[in-house]
């Protein structure tokens, strides 16, 4: 018995190093359908965000944050000071912790003696520091009785600005660091001062490319915040499920684009790829639900103990002292189960390549990262480093592009004398990036410029909107419509390079799933869920059989014959004249010329109606 011959496969980089997959996420990324995509997923978040933020801060919070002076009373209404105190911090805050997520008030607001004190005897003592600045303010503090952790918090926070609208502001405004034309050209300065490259690449760089992922991690950790309140709590679990409704279709979309490109190497349509996540958008819902629903489970839990532990006594010795291993293990559980979160984006990955449901989208990210967490680790890595690059990349050439559009026009033949400078066009620019700080370059008001050393002067930049009959460098109404008209299209342009980090982000996820898969599963790089059934086809789209073609007018005809005529049977044929293909049925016999025994009709032909005279 001859031997199977075993086909050997010629081996290449992709089989010896897969991670290699990952450099294909450029191509996979820089697609239409997919910045589409990842725009809208990034306007719709940020109107929720907005929505949710002006709504929670509307139905409680005043726009100034409460004082100890302003509630001086509370001593007076309280026969205890201290617990005054503790009511007064729980009010401060709380609106710290709105200030920070939904934007209270203006942008602006600094530390205080308010937010630092441990008690009214500390801030009776240490409430001169919030005049001091500089040299002052460090003599201050150094003659103070105060211990070094003091000392060292008051150092490094009084007189600083507060993080403000970390969920509220929409994406034009967030900032994302320093320019990438003016870091290339060497004007920004960071990160090629030296020690500084990697605070920039960790700090800014690195989380715009996993902006989706911070964006989704945000709200759990100021909902586990200690600052927390009911209330607050309540406005950050909105924010998570929308959230999470926003990339369930979006990202869901993105995915199934990239798992049909990635592995067969095929695109399909932007309403192909929306239909087939409409269709599993439950799943794509509830997948990083299920876990999360798991540790409210683990808290509820932990909140029946508590009640035995407000016991007294009882609940010291007997509750706390015997069963506390009991709340170790539900913080373990909910540890383990909060950290596998970070598997989120293989969930979406999963549908949309395997066409499965929400639970095992869940099994699956989880296996993955625990079973084999030092090759998620490694492609994360390299899936982040390398899109650090195409993201600077993508921002390098956008602000080019803006850049030398204005510098461009500048150029134009008498321009100057006319006091037509394109730059006035660019003042509601987005301040992402520093595309205002880049496009503001040079512009002057009263001989005054308005971008200095890097940053824009704001009196002067106010001044740009001043009267414009009291200087002929402040803007007229017509100027500031030009320059609105303008921004729009600054911002769609944006938009679009901001979408590519996170189509890039959704595009790696996808390919990471592959990796992961072919690594647990043993399943095959170019395996994907198509859709085939009778109403639609290959990757979502509408499936019509096909036709075989019709030969002949008398073999279609024939073929509809399927009963013989019961008054005569024509024997069959003797063997060695059956033909090759199957024979057609005879036509119905007539009076005029009955078939005859024997041979076969040569040339079957339906019978014709007799035609009728009337």
């Amino acid at each position: 018995m001859a031997e199977d011959k075993i086909d050997g496969r010629e081996a290449t980089w992709r089989q010896l190093l897969p991670w290699t997959e990952l450099f294909r996420g450029f191509q996979i990324a820089l697609d239409l359908n997919k910045l589409l995509l990842a725009a809208g997923g990034i306007l719709t978040m940020a109107f929720g965000w907005w929505l949710l933020a002006w709504f929670f801060v509307v139905v409680r919070f005043n726009t100034a944050p409460p004082t100890w002076e302003s509630g001086g009373d509370r001593s007076i209404k309280s026969p205890d000071k201290q617990k005054a105190w503790a009511d007064f911090r729980r009010e401060r805050d709380e609106w710290n912790l709105m200030y920070e997520s939904a934007g209270i008030g203006s942008a602006g607001q600094r530390f205080t003696v308010d937010d630092l004190a441990n008690g009214p005897e500390e801030y009776e003592s240490f409430k001169d520091l919030g005049d001091k600045q500089g040299d002052a303010l460090e003599k201050a503090i150094e003659g103070k009785d105060m211990n070094e952790a003091q000392k060292r918090l008051y150092r490094t926070k009084l007189g600083k600005l507060k993080q403000y609208a970390a969920l509220s502001t929409w994406p034009w405004w967030e900032n994302r660091g320093p320019n990438p034309y003016l870091l290339v050209t060497g004007q920004a300065g960071i990160p090629w001062e030296a020690g500084r490259f990697w605070d920039w690449f960790l700090r800014d760089q690195m989380l715009v490319m996993i902006e989706p992922l911070v964006k989704f991690v945000r709200p759990i950790i100021f909902f586990f915040s200690p600052r927390t309140t009911g209330y607050t709590s309540v406005y950050f679990l909105c924010v998570l499920l929308w959230t999470l409704a926003t990339w369930a279709l979006f990202g869901g979309a993105i995915t199934r684009i990239a798992a049909v490109q990635a592995t067969r190497g095929e695109k399909i349509g932007l309403r192909e790829a929306v239909r087939f996540t409409f269709k599993r958008i439950v799943s794509y819902l509830i997948a990083p639900l299920f876990p999360l629903a798991f540790v409210f489970l683990v808290l509820f839990f932990t909140m029946l103990f508590g009640l035995f532990h407000m016991i007294p006594v009882v609940g010291d010795v007997v509750v706390d002292g015997l069963l506390w291993w009991l709340m170790l293990i539900c913080g373990l559980v909910m540890a383990v189960t909060l950290v596998g979160l970070v598997g989120w984006p293989l969930m979406s990955a999963t549908i949309s390549t395997e066409g499965t449901d929400s639970w095992e989208a869940v099994s699956r990210s989880y296996s993955y990262v625990y079973q084999k967490p030092w090759h998620y680790a490694w492609y994360t890595i390299v899936a982040i480093a390398y899109g650090a690059v195409l993201v600077f990349f993508v921002g390098f050439m956008g602000s080019l592009t803006v850049y030398l559009a204005k510098w461009s026009v500048s150029k134009t033949p008498f321009v100057s004398v006319a006091n037509r400078e394109p730059t006035y066009l660019f003042v509601y620019s987005p301040t992402s990036f520093g595309w205002r700080t880049l496009l503001l370059e040079g512009a002057t008001v009263e001989g005054r410029k308005i971008v200095e050393n890097g940053e824009i002067q704001q009196a002067v930049y106010d001044d740009y909107f001043g009267d414009p009959d009291q200087s002929r460098d402040r803007l007229h109404t017509w100027n500031k419509i030009g320059a609105f008209l303008v921004a729009i299209w600054l911002g769609l342009v944006f938009l679009l390079l901001l979408g590519f980090g996170y189509s890039y982000f959704w595009s790696a996820s996808t390919i990471i799933y592959l990796l992961m898969r072919r690594h647990v599963d043993a399943a095959e790089m170019d395996e994907v869920y198509l859709e085939e059934d009778d109403n639609e086809g290959p990757y979502g789209g509408h499936f019509t059989p096909p036709v075989a073609p019709v030969a002949s007018e008398s073999k279609s005809a024939s073929s509809l014959t399927m009963v013989e005529p019961p008054t005569l049977r024509t024997p069959p044929p003797a063997a060695s004249s059956i033909p090759e293909s199957p024979p057609a049925i005879p036509p119905a016999p007539s009076s005029s010329s009955p078939p005859t025994e024997a041979e076969p009709p040569s040339s079957p032909t339906p019978p014709k109606p007799e035609s009728t005279e009337i």
